[in-house]
């Protein structure tokens, strides 16, 4: 087995019930050298690190449907002519009535858990490590750790009971039974609290990385979710979210002057950017490093013609609820910079771009089904294929083919303002602080202070998360937190969400059950079944 087996020995995990991996040891690799040693050199210790880094890539590919349809920013209509319907799961998206065997939920939950794996077992390695000196060692440790509790903190948050296996076993197969949420949010704040100051330090060498920064924002997320997630705590929870912003922002981020260059092809040069998955233009999907396919998820077959990329044969897929856009002023910028909308001109004729049914292509706000092509007794139905504003917050490289090559920001500056905002005005605190937080926020986008606000409110808070944060998968668990996560943002499409307590955790996957059969499902939902 060649050097090549390595890399792919972290990423090819037998998962028991998600979380165990069993890799055989005494494989060899290397051309016979055991995999135990493996570690013992910069090179093969920088492989197991970067390979806990990459894994992050699965937070942007994976939990964009789960957020954000799930939450009231983006769907995934059926087009007519059936694209994308895929036996009803994006209508069980937007719908909440989703199950144990919905698409998108299963692989979200393979995503985390094959990802908490992968760092268990890095950890393990590096813990063996003879090269390093134990500075070293614990920092690059502490990094791991640090990916590890953010896969579980998005476990917790989306399942809420889950497996909480922290320990890497090399051939006994582990059926961990569910820990509460309580469990392990206790879980999190103590290890986040051990790590959080050995972390790698804030610096252009460390972007990528799980830093200080990224420790002490995902403690500041944790804390503002808190009551949200029915967790009780010893401490003053809106107070813990506003030192560990503050913590933030005192490490030397900067708001970018151009809000758009957080999200240019070579974004990662934003000062804004605190935790980041980092794509390239050569990822493959079969190298190990995941694709980044925005442009395919979300662009008409021929909205190539208009934009000057390489990439055709986009898919046409998910798109903003109607009523999200809508919440943006016409002249805020950040509605152009978000939203591919109106009219598709071809860059070669200059005329509009005719579909393949007949239609100019205008990427109308509105979506709206077609009377007579609803499904299975349901009001879900198709819309025409140009319908719905497309991701443009991205910028797409002319030469664009299969892989984008911008990073996905999955913390940044911006969020720590909001969150610090609206831990004041919840915990009665500072509201003029809040006020200019916010303001600050609204300065950058417009360019001026022109839309400040005299005072802010929580729901100002929640209408300029939805304005800045679009597409960067906080919907959904922003939706909970402000009490409206049972209203789409798709009302012409007569397609109501369920409602129920239950529907703010997830169901277990059925596939996951049938690896670990000591999974318990969540309340509400069907229990598993052979």
């Amino acid at each position: 087995m060649k050097r090549k087996t390595i890399l792919s020995f972290l990423t090819g995990i037998c998962m028991l019930g998600g979380l165990t991996s069993c890799f055989n040891l005494d494989e060899t690799v290397y051309d016979k050298l055991p995999a135990e040693t493996f570690g013992q050199t910069d090179v093969e210790i920088n492989a197991l690190v970067g390979n806990a880094h990459n894994t992050m890539k699965r937070f942007a590919t994976t939990f964009m449907h789960t957020s954000e349809c799930a939450g009231s920013m983006a769907v995934v209509p059926t087009r007519l002519g059936g694209d994308w319907y895929d036996g009803g799961q994006y209508a069980e998206m937007y719908m909440h009535s989703w199950t144990g065997m919905t698409l998108r939920i299963r692989d979200s939950w393979d995503a985390a858990t094959e990802s908490i794996a992968t760092c268990n077992a890095a950890i393990d390695l590096l813990q063996n490590s003879t090269v390093l000196s134990e500075t070293d060692k614990q920092t690059k440790i502490a990094d791991v750790r640090g990916v590890r509790a953010f896969w579980i903190y998005v476990m917790m948050d989306y399942w809420g009971n889950i497996p909480l296996l922290v320990e890497y076993s090399a051939t006994d197969k582990v059926y961990p039974n569910n820990s509460s949420r309580q469990t392990v949010f206790d879980w999190l704040t103590t290890e986040l609290n051990e790590i959080k100051d050995i972390c790698p330090t804030v610096s252009t060498a460390n972007y990528g990385s799980f830093t200080q920064g990224a420790a002490y924002t995902l403690l500041a997320k944790l804390y503002l979710n808190a009551e949200a997630w029915g967790v009780t705590t010893s401490e003053n929870n809106y107070q813990k979210v506003v030192e560990y912003c503050d913590k933030v922002m005192s490490l030397g981020y900067t708001l970018e002057p151009n809000w758009k260059d957080n999200f240019s092809v070579n974004n990662q040069n934003s000062k804004e950017a605190i935790l980041a998955a980092t794509f390239s233009s050569a990822d493959t999907g079969s190298d190990g490093n995941i694709k980044w396919e925005l442009h395919n998820n979300t662009l008409h077959y021929k909205d190539y013609l208009a934009l000057g990329i390489d990439a055709a044969n986009t898919w046409n897929g998910i798109c903003a609820q109607p009523d999200y856009v809508k919440l943006f002023p016409e002249d805020d910028p950040r509605r152009e910079g978000s939203f591919l909308i109106g009219m598709i001109i071809d860059q070669t004729t200059g005329e509009p771009v005719i579909t393949d049914h007949g239609y100019e292509l205008n990427h109308t706000v509105d979506v709206t089904i077609i009377p007579g092509t609803e499904y299975a007794g349901s009001n879900w139905g198709a819309v025409n294929q140009h319908d719905g504003a497309r991701c443009f917050k991205w910028e797409f490289a002319t030469d664009l083919t299969t892989s984008m090559e911008n990073d996905f920001h999955i913390f940044r500056l911006a969020d720590v303002y909001l969150m610090k905002a609206e831990a004041l005005l919840r915990g009665g605190g500072n509201a003029g602080e809040a006020t200019t937080l916010v303001n600050a926020i609204r300065e950058r986008a417009y360019g001026n202070s022109d839309h400040d606000y005299s005072s802010v409110s929580l729901a100002d808070v929640q209408l300029e998360r939805r304005l800045e944060l679009a597409w960067e998968c906080y919907s959904r668990q922003d939706d909970i937190r402000f009490g409206c996560y049972d209203q789409g943002m798709w009302p012409e499409s007569n397609c109501a969400r369920l409602t129920g307590e239950h529907l703010k955790l997830m169901p277990i996957s059925q596939d996951a059950w049938q690896l670990n059969p000591n999974l318990t499902q969540n309340p509400g939902y069907a229990a598993f079944s052979n």
